[in-house]
């Protein structure tokens, strides 16, 4: 969320005037530790001096030092694993995150000490919104209780370090890419200029990979061009029935795209197809099918890539790219002339938050707010009555939830049977929470995605590691939960279901690849 991302960079700034109030004292203080002195901030004891016919006191200062740094947090063996596991990748020279927090060598670390405790203590960093009572994912960012204490508690001593202050961070999780993709596609327009005088910007951008024949992906990785300010990406991949829709949109917007912050735009058509086609954040790895199974390409299919962009000091053009890897002729016959391919279902819920107890504004009433919503976007405008019939509710359900929080609840079939691959929720920015259990109330109940404290800036596309089927008679329950307060803008009116960027939204889904049963 906006707030989030301000609160960030308000703790980087706070550490530089932290270094500039020692560099003041230093001036009266020749001694005092400096931020990026590698002698202050070496982890050093010195001997203590012997003094003759005085063993007591020599004892004495002994006992000192061990007083002092028994306590004392080794940055080589307890914190820079950390680092190199769950921070470098996005934070190294060149990466998306060291525009804001450069970690390349170790003294860099001990420079932004303060940020460094400040936003692990926070939860902020490092980015992994989903709790321990979801499935142990793949590519888990997240850091145990014992390191998060380590990191801390190293920040508050100072930020010494006990290595070589030139000694090269290495991020124990390589940056994964395809490296010799079959195609390579950018912006059928050419690259996108931003502004610094919009923060986050969400832009819509076509990809067109032009083929000529039908082509079965086996793997994609999104590549952004200027990772400085490309946040993450979500992408639909849309048949050529939907290209004009999408292109009036694109013509009714100046620049490179339009902008899409709480969907890409397209309505429901009834030709013609179009599926969500993954994500990206910092750090992901490619998108790669399981065996035996693709994604066809189809001559006529395009890309729409969400971006959001984080223009704070800078907004360079950018010209990010998506590669594909193609399954060979050898592979296709193989597979006896194609492959079977993955499945999806989205499991979405009501979302109803009526405005506080008091408040007399025109669009706290609901009908108002309807007709509203159907006057900005058509019958999509009417998502949330459509929504609560589908779940079995009505707009009486919700109110009494005028404290500026509200929840909500679906329990809907599994249609889409088999492995799950992945599992992802979205909300706008006054989500708190939203969780998806399968079987709820069952002795089989298990959580398949928790997220506790929703934040917009970190969507994920979530890969369970251990097998989990979906069978038919399986039901998935998603609970919603919103709070007012939450946004960077002031929540106006009654928020119902809906695609703009004071809307609101209780959506997941699950991709699943079908069992041959």
């Amino acid at each position: 969320m906006a707030h989030r991302t301000f609160k960030a960079f308000i703790i980087v700034a706070v550490t530089y005037l932290v270094f500039l109030l020692l560099l003041g004292c230093s001036k009266d203080s020749p001694n005092a530790a400096q931020p990026n002195d590698s002698i202050e901030n070496t982890v050093e004891i010195d001997e203590a001096p012997e003094k003759e016919g005085n063993i007591d006191s020599s004892q004495e200062i002994s006992n000192a030092k061990d007083l002092i740094f028994v306590d004392q947090i080794s940055f080589e063996s307890e914190v820079l694993p950390v680092l190199e596991n769950h921070c470098v990748l996005c934070h190294a020279e060149g990466t998306a995150g060291a525009f804001h927090m450069k970690l390349d060598v170790a003294s860099d670390a001990t420079a932004y000490a303060f940020a460094i405790g400040r936003l692990v203590e926070s939860g902020d960093m490092p980015p992994w919104p989903a709790s321990e009572k979801s499935p142990q994912f793949m590519g888990d960012h997240s850091i145990t209780s014992d390191q998060k204490e380590a990191v801390l508690k190293w920040a508050n001593q100072g930020g010494a370090i006990d290595v070589d202050p030139n000694r090269k961070m290495h991020s124990q999780r390589p940056v994964m890419t395809i490296n010799n993709p079959d195609l390579i596609v950018t912006s059928a327009s050419g690259p996108y200029q931003g502004s610094t005088d919009t923060l986050d910007d969400y832009r819509c951008v076509i990809f067109d990979p032009n083929v000529d024949e039908t082509k079965w992906i086996l793997a994609s990785h999104f590549v952004p061009d200027k990772v400085e300010v490309v946040h993450h990406g979500i992408f639909t991949l849309a048949s050529s029935e939907y290209r004009d829709q999408a292109e009036r949109l694109d013509r009714a917007d100046p620049g490179v795209g339009w902008s899409c912050y709480g969907g890409n735009g397209l309505r429901e058509q009834t030709d013609g197809y179009k599926f969500g086609f993954g994500g990206w954040a910092p750090g992901d790895p490619p998108e790669i099918s399981p065996e035996g199974y693709g994604v066809p390409l189809r001559p006529g299919d395009f890309l729409i890539i969400q971006l959001h962009y984080h223009f704070d000091y800078a907004a360079p053009p950018d010209l990010s790219q998506m590669l594909f890897d193609f399954a060979s002729t050898e592979q296709l016959e193989a597979n006896g002339g194609s492959f079977k391919t993955l499945t999806g279902q989205l499991f979405r819920g009501p979302a109803e938050i009526p405005c506080y107890e008091g408040d007399q504004h025109p669009l706290c009433d609901r009908d108002t707010a309807i007709k509203r919503a159907a006057e900005l976007y058509g019958d999509a405008g009417y998502a949330s009555n459509f929504f609560n019939r589908e779940c079995g509710f009505t707009p009486e359900d919700y109110a009494h939830m005028t404290n500026g929080t509200a929840t909500s609840s679906c329990d809907i079939p599994v249609k889409a049977t088999g492995k799950v691959i992945s599992v992802t929720g979205h909300m706008h920015e006054l989500g708190l929470s939203i969780r998806l259990t399968l079987n709820p109330d069952t002795e089989n109940e298990r959580i398949l995605l928790d997220i506790p404290d929703w934040d917009f800036q970190w969507q994920f596309n979530y890969h369970p590691i251990e097998n989990i089927i979906l069978k038919d008679g399986d039901i998935i329950r998603v609970d919603c939960a919103w709070n007012r307060e939450r946004a960077p803008y002031e929540a106006i009116g009654y928020v119902l279901w809906s695609l703009g960027t004071g809307d609101e939204m209780c959506y997941s889904g699950i991709t699943t690849a079908p069992s041959d049963d």
